[in-house]
């Protein structure tokens, strides 16, 4: 996997929410594989908020955390940024999908930002700006490839923005339960500060919860990986975790810990932590926001979804 312009910023968390969710089956009949996969996309992917932001709240802040594989990883401290983020599902322009916006607000990349504006018209390229406070100049880029990694981290675009149903074929393997807690980080001594003493220990409430299994082959020749095998909740079709193969052989993990946004449907939901691990090396990240960071719905300007207002963030 190669790392995006020298791992340049593109925090887009998306806080994952879908209304008036149909029943995908009747009882006793399997869900269709096809419909499930869009489900659980829909679900994962922000459609029905009219906007979201996540930002820091006095000392609370979301932030991303990487650690080097574990061979390297002796003494050295986990790198820790912290950002906020902005999602508009509705742009007053109707050629416009969404807009994204995020800003580095913590580490030597502070100030870094973008915005990313996706359209309505699927054969049409996502339009990447950055802005660079130490070169004082903005850049344009072209969408960034599916494997292409997420902020320093093991996740790719692929998984968190870009791929979408259509680009892999699924099978339903058939019903079962979450085994175990979902995963986090777990530290040693030399690793912690104030950072990581608040992120949160593994998420055990979901142990048990009746999942469907779906397997997605990829339909990429020559890709990272060959398929990769989901636990969806059965009530919400919010991804719990997600194991990816090569070969025959386990090489990622990727789990979510879905929390509700307590609002009328019980179905909005954010992920107040993704982990992931990579096998081979124990590589492995975390994105965590925290619930008292998000805001839904707010009255946002629609001259304020552009790179000036990423230039001037800092300095409000």
């Amino acid at each position: 996997m190669r790392v995006l312009h020298a791992r340049i910023l593109l925090v887009l968390i998306s806080l994952p929410v879908l209304t008036g969710i149909l029943p995908l089956a009747l009882a006793g009949e399997a869900p269709d594989a096809d419909e499930l996969a869009r489900k659980v996309h829909a679900v994962s992917h922000n459609e029905a908020l009219r906007n979201a932001v996540a930002k820091r709240v006095g000392r609370v802040a979301p932030m991303v955390v990487n650690r080097v594989p574990l061979e390297m990883r002796k003494g050295r401290k986990p790198h820790i940024k912290t950002f906020d983020t902005y999602i508009n599902n509705r742009p007053a322009d109707p050629e416009i999908d969404t807009l994204q916006m995020a800003i580095l607000t913590s580490g030597k990349a502070r100030g870094t930002g973008v915005l990313v504006t996706r359209y309505t018209d699927p054969a049409r390229s996502a339009a990447l700006s950055i802005w660079l406070p130490a070169l004082r100049k903005a850049r344009n880029i072209n969408e960034p490839s599916h494997e292409d990694v997420w902020f320093g981290t093991n996740l790719t675009y692929g998984e968190l923005v870009l791929r979408q149903p259509g680009d892999e074929t699924h099978e339903y393997l058939g019903e079962g339960v979450l085994e175990g807690c979902l995963s986090t980080m777990v530290f040693q001594p030399w690793e912690k500060n104030r950072y990581t003493e608040s992120l949160p220990g593994e998420q055990c409430e979901v142990r048990g919860k009746p999942v469907w299994l779906l397997k997605s082959t990829t339909k990429f020749v020559n890709w990272w990986y060959d398929y990769h095998i989901t636990e969806i909740d059965q009530g919400t079709y919010w991804p719990y975790r997600t194991v990816y193969f090569k070969d025959g052989s386990r090489i990622k993990t990727v789990e979510v810990d879905w929390q509700s946004l307590q609002m009328p449907d019980t179905t909005l939901a954010y992920p107040r932590y993704i982990y992931a691990v990579s096998h081979d090396t124990g590589l492995d990240s975390m994105v965590y926001v925290p619930r008292e960071t998000i805001s839904t719905d707010v009255d946002i300007a629609d001259d304020f979804w552009s790179i000036d207002t990423i230039r001037d963030y800092l300095q409000q």
